[in-house]
């Protein structure tokens, strides 16, 4: 289910405060909670051809390849 913080858009929440916005192509935004409740963005998963996620911080810097989505959010959260 979606959910929306102030009318905007957030995603759809994976892990408890943690949000994936799904992008055009395969790629997803990823939002998590700050001390004071709003989404803030930690990074990007982009999908590869092959099944394989990548996982990049907000300046675009690599932090990690996984099977799943699920492992690269993961990867951004640590």
């Amino acid at each position: 289910m979606g959910v929306f913080v102030n009318g905007m858009y957030v995603g759809h929440e994976i892990y408890p405060g943690v949000y994936a916005e799904e992008r055009t192509g395969p790629s997803w935004m990823i939002r998590k909670e700050n001390e004071s409740g709003w989404p803030c963005r930690v990074g990007e998963i982009k999908g590869a051809e092959l099944g394989e996620f990548l996982a990049c911080n907000c300046l675009g810097k690599e932090r990690g390849r996984a099977s799943n989505l699920m492992t690269a959010v993961r990867y951004l959260l640590n």
